[in-house]
Formats: C-alpha cells, sequence, structure tokens
C-alpha cells in the first residue's frame, strides 16, 4: 500500500517538472544523437538552436526578424553597450543628478522647461516658445511651413468670427425686420452653428458664395508658391505693416498670439451657448 501511494506521488509531481526535465528522463536530446559510424553522441545543433524560443502565438514577428533568429527580445533602442554614439543625453531640469552626469548643453523647451527643444523650433518663427509635447512640427521643415500657414489661415478666421459672432447676435434682428426678413437666430438670440443648430436656416446661396470665394482664395494663394514668410500675401491695403525689422517683428508675434487666442475664444462661445441656452451677448452686461 505504502508502494503504491509513493509511486503515485512519483508520478504526479513529474507532470510538473521542466519539460526539459521530462524529455532527458524519457528519451535523449534532440541536440545529441548517435552517428552512424560511431556510437558517440554528435551534436548537430547551433547555438540559436539551444536558446529558448521566443513565444509568438499571433505571428506578430517577421520570419526572419532578429528575435526569432536569436530567440530572445531586442530593445526598441540601441543599447549603450552596442554603440556609443547610441548614449542619450541626462536631462535634468529639477537637477537631481550631480553635474558629471547630467548634460547641460541639451536646449530645453521654454514653455515646457522638462523637455527638450523640437529640432525644428529654434525660435525664429514668431511666437515659438517651444511648446509643442505631440511632436507635431516633425521632422520635415516644408510640413512645418504648412502648418504655420494654416494656423496663421484659421487664426485670422478666428479673429474675425470672434468680433462677428457678438456682433451678429446684437445686429441680426434688426437688420432683418429693416428688410422684411425673418431672423435666423435660435433661442436665446443663439447664432446658428453646429453645436446650437440652426444652419438649416441659412440659405444655400450663401453656403455657395462662401465656398467658391474662399476656394478661390486657397487656389490663388497655392499657384504663387511659397513665400519666405508663411502667411504673407502682400495684402496691406492700409499700410499697417511696419517697415523696420523691430517692427515686423513685433507684428507678427501680435498676430499670431491674437489668432491662438480668438481660435480657443470661438470655440468657447461654441460652448458656452450649448451649456447655457443663451447667446454670448447675455454673458456681457453692457452688451445687452
Amino acid at each position: 500500500m505504502k508502494f503504491t501511494v509513493l509511486a503515485t506521488l512519483l508520478t504526479s509531481s513529474a507532470a510538473f517538472a521542466p519539460s526539459s526535465i521530462r524529455s532527458t528522463t524519457r528519451s535523449r536530446p534532440s541536440c545529441l544523437q548517435s552517428s552512424s559510424t560511431t556510437d558517440a553522441p554528435t551534436e548537430v545543433s547551433t547555438a540559436a538552436e539551444t536558446r529558448p524560443a521566443v513565444w509568438d502565438p499571433f505571428g506578430l514577428y517577421p520570419t526572419d526578424s532578429k528575435e526569432l533568429e536569436n530567440g530572445r527580445m531586442q530593445a526598441l533602442e540601441p543599447s549603450n553597450i552596442d554603440s556609443i554614439e547610441a548614449t542619450k543625453p541626462i536631462l535634468d531640469p529639477l537637477r537631481i543628478y550631480s553635474n558629471s552626469e547630467a548634460n547641460d548643453k541639451v536646449d530645453m523647451s521654454d514653455s515646457l522647461p522638462f523637455l527638450p527643444l523640437p529640432a525644428l523650433l529654434d525660435r525664429t518663427m514668431a511666437g515659438d516658445v517651444g511648446f509643442d509635447p505631440f511632436n507635431f512640427a516633425g521632422d520635415d521643415v516644408g510640413m512645418l511651413y504648412t502648418r504655420r500657414e494654416a494656423e496663421i489661415k484659421h487664426g485670422r478666421i478666428a479673429m474675425l468670427a470672434a468680433i462677428g459672432w457678438p456682433l451678429s447676435e446684437l445686429l441680426e434682428t434688426p437688420i432683418a425686420h429693416m428688410f422684411h426678413l425673418p431672423a435666423v437666430l435660435g433661442h436665446g438670440d443663439k447664432v446658428p452653428s453646429l453645436l446650437n443648430g440652426g444652419l438649416e436656416t441659412i440659405s444655400p446661396v450663401y453656403w455657395v458664395t462662401v465656398l467658391a470665394v474662399a476656394g478661390g482664395l486657397e487656389a490663388l494663394s497655392m499657384s504663387k508658391g511659397a513665400r519666405p514668410l508663411a502667411g504673407d500675401y502682400g495684402f496691406d491695403p492700409f499700410g499697417l505693416y511696419p517697415e523696420d525689422d523691430a517692427g515686423q517683428e513685433r507684428m507678427q508675434l501680435a498676430e499670431i498670439k491674437n489668432g491662438r487666442l480668438a481660435m480657443m475664444a470661438i470655440t468657447g462661445f461654441a460652448y458656452q451657448e450649448l451649456f447655457t441656452n443663451n447667446g454670448v451677448i447675455h454673458s456681457v452686461p453692457f452688451l445687452h
């Protein structure tokens, strides 16, 4: 009886033994086979076969990948041991490391001092303070120029809209009554918008006109090619653009800052009317 219990325990414990141990108890290892001429075992496997295989049940690694060839995972970045050039500087804005370990030669962002300055944001553009946490600037100078031009265009439109939005709520109803036309403002003097609704009350002629004018201006700007200064179309009928370098830099900085502020303001107008169910003029005491 004791012998039966002992044999049962040994058999069950062997089931949880490592596969390599179980395989050696059953047969010889696959890397050791008997030679056809002698009975001495001959090693026929390579060093790569002795390494544990990378477990890849979904087949994410290509068949010729280094991971499958070497039988181990590869680091996402090159190791400092493999290449000295791969050494990255230690960024230490809080001065935690000693001076010998930290690298003070890295140019840090002005707006985010704990992040390095993006490569293309070298402070030459107006309003450039190194704020690019999502790396929208990228590493392509042409794409950076396109995005700066798009920012300026949207900023200019937003500045016009920041003025036109409250003026439309103030003057739309009196002007409509003057010309005996129906008012298009919604409940609470809300401007028709994507969030407020009411866009269907606007005449299709208006939308066709807006798209035609905007498309024509965009096609005209694209036909002229890239300009030295993004957003410079030579449109200055009142001669407001200064002639000296200092004045031009001041004007460019003022335009980009006011454009960014206007884009945020327009977004605030839309959500304010959505949640309060009233026009923005009702939030300003001297406008209503």
